[in-house]
Order: structure tokens, then C-alpha cells, then sequence
């Protein structure tokens, strides 16, 4: 299942307590895609509460260098952003070094 996004958040880091997160979303308004990977992974991942030690199924969003529109805001990364259905096609169903291109 795929689910499409209309934007995505990321921390202001010229601000403090409270940091102002800026959103980001296309010109054109057209919903896009996270690239991510689904992992499993071993460890607790509840709350001091309610443990709940065992396997896992994580997403983790990938991501890359800010681009210019990110970057004033928060240099440090953006996350992977499929922008066409061919881009999320490439991601899915492509090599590791077409997926790379991305």
C-alpha cells in the first residue's frame, strides 16, 4: 500500500524553545513520496510503563543533502522525496544503483 504525502515538516534551526518547525510542500500542491525502508529490529520499544520488548517492524524515512529551498532553514538534511510515478516505479522495482539515483 502506498500512501502519498502533501508535505513534510522540519525544524527551524535559527529558533529556540520553542523550535518553529517550517513546512515544505510543492508549488504545484501534487502529493509525492517518502523514500524509505522497512528493517526489523530487536529491542524495547515502549515506554518505561508499558515495555514491550521484542522484534519490530520500523519505517525509516532516507535522506539526503538539504536542497536550496530546505536549506535556510535547516542545513543539514531533507528526506528523499519520489516526485513522479516513475520515480516512485525506479524506487520500487529498480536496481539498488537506479534506486540510488533517486
Amino acid at each position: 500500500m502506498h500512501r502519498a504525502a502533501s508535505s513534510f515538516a522540519e525544524p527551524d534551526e535559527h529558533t529556540s524553545k520553542p523550535v518553529i518547525n517550517r513546512w515544505f510542500r510543492r508549488k504545484d500542491g501534487v502529493p509525492f513520496f517518502f523514500a524509505g525502508v522497512w528493517r526489523e529490529w530487536t529491542g524495547d520499544h515502549g515506554t518505561i510503563e508499558k515495555p514491550d520488548q521484542g522484534k519490530h517492524r520500523l519505517y525509516g524515512f532516507l535522506a539526503t543533502d538539504a536542497n536550496a529551498d530546505v536549506t535556510p532553514y535547516h542545513s543539514k538534511a531533507t528526506p528523499v522525496i519520489l516526485m513522479t510515478p516513475a520515480d516512485v516505479e525506479q524506487w520500487l522495482t529498480g536496481t539498488i544503483d537506479q534506486a540510488l539515483e533517486l
